[in-house]
């Protein structure tokens, strides 16, 4: 199974729902207090540390792809939820969904995958 935090505005690439980090590098862009700043900051800081971008995400082929935790990504999720936070408290209501079917995979490590989802109607 596997997991992807959300926020119901279509990203325009990918033409899904906006993902997590997405989010979380726009609200750099807001006013936040000291604290919310230190959160973001330390909580991107880990995932650049931690978790690897993977190359084929820049690929023109993959716009469509998606990232996905694995759902035994306990310790990336519980940074997930930390930026979950902040994105609600400045008005941007964050989903939690989860499939078992999430397209073809593209690359995959112990945390995530990256996945094209498959065209509907096919």
């Amino acid at each position: 199974m596997f997991v992807r935090f959300i926020i119901r505005r279509q990203d325009e690439a990918s033409r899904s729902w906006e993902g997590l980090f997405t989010a979380a590098y726009e609200l750099r862009e807001q006013r936040l207090d000291r604290h919310e700043s230190e959160v973001l900051e330390r909580v991107l800081a880990w995932f650049r540390m931690h978790l690897k971008v993977p190359a084929c995400l820049k690929e023109p082929d993959n716009q469509r792809a998606i990232c996905w935790f694995r759902d035994r990504a306990g310790k990336p999720i519980a940074y997930a939820r930390e930026l979950v936070w902040l994105l609600e408290e400045h008005g941007s209501p964050v989903e939690m969904i989860r499939t078992s079917e999430p397209g073809t995979i593209l690359y995959e490590d112990r945390w995530q995958i990256v996945a094209k989802p498959r065209k509907t109607g096919t």
